[in-house]
This record gives C-alpha cells, structure tokens and sequence, in this order.
C-alpha cells in the first residue's frame, strides 16, 4: 500500500507537476514548452 502511494506521487511530480503544469518562472509555460521555444531559438540563431 505505501510502495504504490509512494509510486503515485512519484508519477504525480514527475508526470504532470513538473512536465505539464505551467510555470509563473516560464510565463507560465510548461516547462516542456519552454525547452522547446529555447532550443528552437537557439538552433535558429545558429543558422
């Protein structure tokens, strides 16, 4: 019982806090969001 509520939060912050959820940090982005606009930005002005 305590393995898989241990796991749920695990997937919980992983999953959606921390990938999906937007950020005020990122004006409010997602912080995969983010790393796209970044690395689209950079490989822009690399060209």
């Amino acid at each position: 019982m305590r393995h898989e509520a241990n796991a749920d939060v695990a997937s919980y912050i992983l999953g959606y806090y921390s990938q999906i959820r937007p950020h005020s940090f990122n004006n409010y982005l997602s912080p995969v969001e983010k790393e796209r606009q970044f690395f689209n930005k950079t490989l822009l002005e690399v060209v």
